[in-house]
């Protein structure tokens, strides 16, 4: 063999090599980009539950926020002996035993999870913010259960039936007409300890969701960074 086929064969053999290295690097650079391109998707998925979220929190936040503000007002109004206005004291009286359970979106989260890019994210600290975040909700679970529990044994004792009920409050599409015997609240231990206590069951939830709400804004943030700097 001479010095030219050597050399023919050595530069095939470059080529060869070259292309393969070229074809390997641009199989690498493809299954970067799809994989770029399925995070992002599941980025904006999960800022889309992060918005729903926060629109669930602030309902629920602000029926807690009025629970908490009308249970008090009922409260100090019975402690005072006030002449109790009708309307009015139901309505606080309502309000104080309606309830707004949080409910998270889980699935976008999951789906970034099971994909395994989340740990491919360049934002440690919203991956941790995540796991924290999806992680969080014992708390809040056993103060709504805490409140539900409560609610239900307020509304179905002897001295709700007695003092307030279903069939006097006209509430849900129950007719009204029977008068609420008002006079009687401020003089009965048992009904102003139920408001009471149903008050304090709302402050437990209304801080939770003080709390959640802050997560979900502080996230939504994040997200929303993540989200841009995948689009440039």
């Amino acid at each position: 063999m001479d010095r030219l086929d050597l050399k023919r064969i050595i530069g095939e053999g470059l080529i060869i090599v070259v292309s393969v290295l070229l074809a390997l690097s641009a199989d690498a650079w493809l299954d970067s980009r799809k994989q770029d391109a399925q995070r992002h998707d599941h980025v904006v998925a999960l800022a889309r539950d992060f918005d729903q979220m926060h629109e669930r929190v602030m309902a629920s936040y602000a029926a807690a926020s009025r629970a908490v503000q009308d249970g008090t007002r009922l409260l100090t109004n019975l402690q005072q002996g006030a002449v109790l206005d009708p309307d009015l004291s139901t309505e606080q009286l309502w309000h104080l035993i309606f309830y707004e359970v949080f409910s998270p979106s889980v699935g976008a989260y999951q789906a970034l999870v099971a994909s395994g890019n989340l740990q491919q994210m360049e934002n440690d600290e919203l991956e941790r913010e995540l796991a924290d975040f999806f992680g969080s909700f014992d708390d809040l679970r056993a103060s709504e259960n805490l409140l539900l529990a409560n609610q239900q044994a307020f509304i179905e004792s002897r001295v709700f039936s007695q003092l307030a009920g279903w069939h006097r409050l006209g509430k849900d599409g129950l007719p009204t007409g029977a008068k609420v015997p008002l006079e009687q609240w401020s003089t009965s231990d048992e009904f102003m300890s139920g408001v009471g206590l149903q008050t304090l069951r709302q402050i437990d939830v209304l801080e939770d969701y003080e709390y959640l709400k802050t997560k979900i804004e502080k996230i939504s943030a994040a997200i929303a960074a993540e989200v841009a700097d995948g689009t440039d």
